[in-house]
């Protein structure tokens, strides 16, 4: 039982911040001023494993399925020196599979996203993309705010 529980902490602890980061610099023009915005999506990687050990001359069904996600923090400064921030958790960016135990092929599936980041890139791109309505009204409300203040 202490096995079996000190694994599943193993595995658990598995599953935490890869340590890359993806970058996308804009500037947007708004009706007060340029605004500079700034989008880092910081990359996870979680692991699950599934399936078992098989005996001797049958198929194992053991394998690792896998999640990349990104957490996106917005840092936007306004012209007139007013600043913007928030953070979102995206959904997962990629995923895949691998044979075998999770732990096995950590370092794998970690060059596997790495050599994807221009795939990443481009999540984060769009993610900006949809995210200029909220900015711009986050930066209309802020203005309000101050004409009304």
């Amino acid at each position: 039982m202490a096995y079996s529980l000190t694994a599943a902490l193993a595995l658990g602890a598995a599953s935490a911040a890869f340590g890359m980061t993806v970058d996308h610099r804009t500037q947007m023009d708004h009706r007060h001023g340029p605004v500079a915005v700034t989008y880092r999506g910081d990359v996870a990687i979680q692991h699950r494993q599934v399936g078992t050990t098989a005996p001797g001359g049958r198929s194992a069904s053991l394998r690792c399925d896998w999640a990349a996600s990104m957490t996106v923090a917005r840092h936007a400064k306004a012209a007139t020196g007013a600043s913007h921030s928030r953070s979102v958790d995206s959904g997962p960016v990629l995923s895949g599979t691998r044979p075998g135990w999770c732990s096995a092929n950590h370092a794998a599936i970690r060059q596997e996203v790495a050599g994807r980041s221009a795939e990443m890139h481009r999540h984060l791109v769009a993610f900006a993309q949809q995210d200029d309505a909220e900015l711009r009204a986050e930066l209309d409300h802020a203005y309000g705010m101050q004409r009304s203040g």
